[in-house]
């Protein structure tokens, strides 16, 4: 049955029980209707309707819409037979789909009016959904563009019901949690193992696509030294239908060349590391081929999903490999046939079909790189909003060829590049191994070109490995062109050490501002590093308008400059101690963190200048001792503003900031914390904000604590205030009202304290406003009392004292997702999502503001 073919490719059914599909009743018209709720690698909804035999189908992301004109995304899936309707169960997590299955709803579907190609209108009528909906495919507009003609909308129509009628969908939500069938919950039905689609691990006689039938596969030995494609650096993404488009990887580009069951993993300069990558050489032993050649990255990923290039080289420095992951996104040659003359698409899908075939659906270490067709530039800021490193783009119907190639480009999100180390300066104080890294880049004409020096993101690990490897590389002459600024304490060395660093922009004279070391790369050779040009500096919108930066210093944006020994100045502030470690995890150091303040100073000010501060200070950093601190005292550089706030015994000295320069003088303090009052000095008893803080006892889904976000939303929609939603850099979410300054701290606090208290009775399984520990047992705290006089929360795009440096950040509503999480964005990651934003996510925050008057008061039942 040819509806079914595309069912079929993606199953091996000696692998799986699950349906092939009744031929027979490929001629049937029936009207079933099925609303499956799939837990997979991503939770969503999968809506079938049955048409001509089969069910059609769409996968919902955010389920299905359930009020008049809501639109939901829906991507439309390979039809699935019949037999589908039926089924509710746990697919293996190395099947196709691999995950918990459940029948949230099923009933039958009458198509309304003319049916066409691209538009469907239809009415359901489920146990749970009764209504009309249309389904429409998305086509046109540089937004909504879909050029595989998958992506539809859901909408959900007015069906001309009264108000009060308990059979409109409003009634329903879709965190209900119970099959129609069997009345048991995910957990449940994930629990019965009766109930499992059983699979082998691996399907050697699985029938794939025969290589030789490939347009350009030609017969021809695998190859013993490869070398691999690589992008050429570009501003922009393109947008043409001949191209896809990946995610771009932070790891280690490996070749993996599999012969006689025995796999080789070898860099791109061509050094062979398969004892560098055991786990991963034996595990690709088990592709079903007899021989093949393979691209792709090795990788480590962080808790948020991402790929991170320090954490890999920590993972490889202390031999903890097991957990490294392979992507791989190309196929080159496999068994006897050369492919490098194939399309990349017909590569790319019959590395798919490998990847399956092998049983690595689902599976933890070899991963398959998926592409999105079009579409580039959307795609391109989505993963700078997402803090990635930035998208690779490739010529779908390229071939493949061993050198640079404009066939693919790469889009960054922030500039890092490579560079080679000429010299180093002695360590200063109590840092051991070595001080800063004298590096640069090699010209037309081969001479080593000076770029700067970089002293920042080394652990103690690394200062000392690394300044031992300098030592036995020292020389007596310089390597480098030229003169170099400042040789006091400087030794040479010979220029065979690569490293990778980030930084914000260039100097006129070519050198890195903010410049901060990612790695070492000894999988390139010294002579490949060149100068190339580099991108702007984080700018926020107001900025954006205007001219570019021509990387120099302007305003109260500046180079650090050392004064004395174990002293640095930036923007006028001393610096003591710039090298101490403040996040050992990443090596973040005190100049790090304060570099990182004058990046997004922008970003910061609005929402903290002029308010009194509570710090959390942790001196020595944030595995030492911290504490929290309201009075100044004399720790805080006298250069940080200070005024004198009443208290109920007499006054007290708060600090407030005005100009990033006070905010580095926080860092050279020790504050890793910084939490404002929600007033400002000039209206100190009127306050301008809410905040109203989930805060969630461990274990909570994330999936609830982002439908409490949205339902107290929703209850201050209602009551005619607008709130803001930010990343906490805990576990939690801030839900933040812009007020116009009327009410006094006592009405306010009472506002929100009626308000959260209304919230949790409507919910009191999930809900409490009790701080008590015993009473927050697999509950969402709703922390009111942020918003009395004196009380504090993190201010946005703020780090806390956490690990991994997180940063507090403010989000749009539509970007909560499974995948954000609340400690998603750090002091890495979240220079690429500024330079993304094209807009504030908080636009309109200001126009927002509206006063707690005496009316809105009375409406939460205050005097």
């Amino acid at each position: 049955m040819e509806k079914l073919k595309e069912y079929r490719r993606k199953r091996d059914f000696e692998r799986t029980a699950e349906p092939v599909g009744d031929t027979q009743a490929a001629d049937a018209s029936g009207n079933l209707y099925v609303m499956h709720k799939h837990a997979a690698s991503h939770d969503h909804f999968d809506l079938r309707l049955e048409q001509d035999g089969v069910l059609r189908s769409w996968a919902l992301p955010k389920g299905p819409s359930l009020e008049p004109g809501e639109k939901r995304l829906a991507i439309e899936v390979e039809d699935h037979p019949l037999e589908y309707g039926d089924f509710e169960g746990v697919i293996p997590e190395t099947s196709y789909g691999g995950g918990t299955v459940m029948i949230w709803d099923r009933g039958g579907w009458t198509p309304r009016g003319k049916q066409k190609q691209d538009r469907i209108d239809f009415e359901l009528d489920g146990e749970r959904l009764r209504g009309t909906w249309t389904l429409t495919r998305l086509r046109g507009g540089k937004e909504k563009q879909d050029k595989s003609g998958k992506s539809w909308l859901m909408i959900k129509r007015s069906d001309g019901r009264r108000k009060g009628d308990k059979t409109k969908d409003t009634a329903v939500s879709v965190e209900d949690d119970s099959s129609i069938m069997s009345g048991r919950s995910m957990r449940q039905i994930a629990e019965d193992r009766d109930h499992v689609w059983s699979s082998r691990s691996n399907n050697p006689n699985r029938v794939i696509t025969d290589p030789g039938t490939l347009k350009g596969a030609r017969k021809a030995p695998l190859p013993r030294s490869p070398r691999p494609q690589l992008a050429t650096l570009a501003r922009k993404a393109p947008n043409h239908d001949d191209w896809i488009h990946e995610i771009k990887l932070d790891g280690y580009r490996i070749l993996a060349r599999i012969e006689n069951g025995n796999a080789q993993l070898l860099t791109r300069n061509g050094k062979d590391w398969t004892h560098r990558f055991p786990e991963l050489a034996r595990l690709l032993e088990a592709f079903p081929v007899e021989s093949a050649l393979l691209d792709g990255e090795v990788v480590a990923m962080s808790r948020s999903g991402t790929s991170s290039f320090r954490h890999l080289q920590e993972m490889l420095s202390n031999g903890r490999t097991a957990k490294l992951v392979y992507q791989v996104f190309d196929l080159i040659h496999v068994d006897g046939h050369d492919l490098s003359a194939v399309s990349l698409i017909e590569r790319k899908q019959a590395l798919a079909e490998l990847h399956e075939a092998a049983g690595f659906i689902g599976s933890r270490n070899i991963r398959y790189s998926d592409h999105i067709d079009s579409q580039g530039a959307a795609f391109f800021d989505q993963a700078c909003q997402l803090g990635l490193e930035g998208i690779i783009s490739k010529r779908a119907s390229s071939t493949y060829q061993e050198k640079r190639s404009q066939d693919w480009l790469k889009v960054k999100c922030i500039t890092h590049e490579e560079f080679v180390v000429g010299g180093y300066t002695e360590p200063g104080g109590s840092r051991s191994g070595f001080g800063s890294l004298l590096m640069g880049a090699f010209d037309a004409e081969g001479r080593l070109e000076y770029a700067g020096r970089v002293g920042t993101g080394f652990n103690s690990r690394l200062l000392e490995t690394l300044g031992a490897s300098l030592q036995e590389r020292e020389v007596s002459v310089s390597p480098f062109n030229g003169p170099i600024p400042d040789t006091r304490k400087v030794h040479w060395v010979r220029p065979s050490l690569v490293i990778e660093v980030e930084f914000t922009e260039r100097t006129r004279d070519g050198r890195l501002r903010h410049p901060a070391f990612r790695g070492l790369r000894e999988d390139r050779n010294p002579e490949e590093i060149r100068m190339t040009a580099t991108k702007e500096k984080v700018k926020s919108p107001a900025q954006s308008k205007a001219q570019p930066n021509d990387g120099e210093p302007s305003g109260t944006r500046g180079s650090a400059k050392r004064t004395r020994k174990d002293e640095i100045q930036l923007l006028g502030v001393r610096l003591s101690n710039p090298d101490r470690v403040l996040f050992p995890e990443q090596g973040l150091t005190k100049l790090d963190l304060a570099r990182f303040y004058e990046a997004v100073q922008d970003w910061v000010l609005p929402h903290l200048a002029r308010r009194p501060l509570s710090l959390v200070r942790c001196p020595q950093g944030r595995d030492d001792e911290c504490f929290f601190q309201k009075h100044p005292r004399v720790a805080i550089p006298a250069s940080v503003p200070r005024l004198d706030i009443p208290e109920k015994s007499g006054s007290a000295e708060y600090v407030y900031v005005e100009t990033a320069a006070d905010l580095v003088a926080l860092v050279q303090a020790g504050a890793l914390e910084i939490h404002p009052w929600g007033s400002r000095i000039d209206d100190l008893e009127r306050p301008d904000r809410l905040v109203f803080d989930l805060d969630p006892n461990p274990g909570i889904p994330w999936k609830e604590i982002l439908r409490i976000a949205d339902t107290l939303r929703k209850r201050l929609g209602s009551l005619g205030l607008e709130s803001f939603v930010r990343t906490t850099g805990g576990k939690g979410l801030h839900l933040v009202v812009p007020l116009v300054p009327e009410a006094d701290w006592d009405q306010t606090k009472a506002f929100a304290k009626a308000v959260a208290q209304r919230h949790a009775k409507d919910d009191p399984e999930r809900l409490t406003t009790n701080m008590s520990k015993a009473k927050r047992q697999g509950r969402i705290f709703i922390d009111y009392l942020r918003n009395g006089r004196g009380a504090t929360a993190v201010a946005s795009y703020t780090v806390r004292a956490r690990k991994g440096a997180p940063v507090a950040v403010p989000v749009r509503w539509d970007e909560l997702n499974a995948a954000l999480r609340a400690d998603r964005y750090t002091v890495e990651n979240l220079r690429r999502r500024l330079s993304a934003l094209r807009r504030d996510p908080w636009e309109g925050f200001a126009e927002a503001a509206r006063p707690l008057d005496a009316q809105l008061r009375k409406t939460v039942g205050l005097p």
